[in-house]
């Protein structure tokens, strides 16, 4: 493809591997539909997640499999218990977003109670679990899987402390300013712990939430994440609570018209940056400053048209350099093979 030969890449010690693991899969999925929950049965499907976790229906197996263990002594369900965590997390190191196995340590730490493990065990386990989340989000800050296992787990647990997270979440930001995963949690968290008649905190906390988003932007003004995060912002801050949609601040005019300025002057420095140029167009509160500001809605209109052109041209631009990059890299590639 694109001029460049590919060969297969994989080596046939790992293609044996592969054709092994393929096998043992075929058999463990005939034991599971057989219902054979037996050790054997158990041992041979450990061996197929621990390399293979994205396999749902095998995690589903396990839980088939450790419930029917429900009534053993107490110790030997404990033993069982900490076994299969320490599986999720061999797994997890093969696979760090594997969904299927972050489903099952979620499991496994909500059935420990229903399987009659005590108070101070189930703890144990939570405090361990609060820790391999801080060990994933070290090796990879961006890890979506680990940042929303980390927050269900610490509610599970009666240990959610959205200051702790918001700062948390503050320390990955200054790290990263595409940190996607820290922005989000960052929203999730933002509106717990501040009354919402508190006027006067809600607008220092505006203040200074656009201020960490202005020098994500001058940083590097093509960070979608802190974009993203600033429409957010713009729209009030919408959040999910009591059944009910609610909006944290309360936008004004001003507010919004010293905004859209402030995009302007971030596309004076930087005209080839989309998301300023998006931003003043895709704000439902900003076209009705835009139609009291600037005059009649045909004006509008035509205000927001010429925004889209020439935010056509710029992606226009883009593509047609995309296809001169690869074009050079096939001529490149195909010069080096037939080298």
């Amino acid at each position: 493809m694109h001029g460049i030969g590919h060969g297969t890449g994989i080596s046939s010690e790992e293609l044996s591997r592969l054709s092994s693991l393929s096998e043992l899969g075929r058999r463990a999925h005939e034991r599971r539909g057989e219902g054979d929950l037996s050790d054997a049965a158990e041992s041979l499907v450990r061996k197929v997640v621990e390399a293979n976790p994205d396999d749902y229906t095998l995690w589903n197996y396990r839980r088939e499999w450790l419930l029917s263990l429900k009534g053993d002594a107490h110790d030997r369900l404990v033993k069982v218990w900490n076994d299969e965590l320490r599986l999720t997390e061999k797994a997890l190191l093969r696979n760090p977003k594997a969904y299927a196995a972050w489903q099952h340590r979620v499991w496994l730490l909500a059935e420990a109670e229903g399987m009659d493990i005590d108070l101070a065990t189930r703890t144990g386990f939570f405090e361990k679990e609060l820790a391999l989340c801080s060990n994933m989000l070290k090796m990879d800050a961006r890890n979506f899987h680990a940042w929303a296992h980390s927050e269900r787990v610490s509610k599970i647990a009666g240990k959610h402390e959205p200051a702790r997270v918001v700062e948390y979440t503050e320390q990955q930001i200054n790290a990263d300013f595409s940190n996607y995963s820290a922005w989000h949690y960052r929203s999730v968290n933002l509106a717990e712990g501040i009354p919402a008649e508190d006027d006067t905190a809600l607008d220092k906390l505006l203040s200074e939430e656009v201020d960490r988003l202005r020098q994500a932007f001058y940083t590097d003004p093509d960070s979608q994440s802190a974009w993203f995060y600033y429409r957010w912002l713009l729209n009030g801050a919408p959040y999910y609570s009591g059944g009910k949609t609610s909006d944290l601040f309360n936008i004004k005019d001003e507010f919004l018209k010293d905004e859209l300025k402030a995009c302007q002057e971030l596309i004076d420095l930087e005209p080839n940056s989309k998301w300023p140029l998006l931003t003043k167009v895709h704000e439902p509160h900003q076209n009705c400053i835009t139609a009291r500001t600037i005059g009649t809605a045909s004006f509008v209109l035509s205000h927001l048209y010429n925004i889209y052109k020439k935010q056509l041209r710029m992606d226009s631009c883009h593509e047609k350099s995309g296809t001169v990059a690869r074009k050079r890299s096939s001529s490149f590639g195909s010069r080096r093979l037939s080298g």
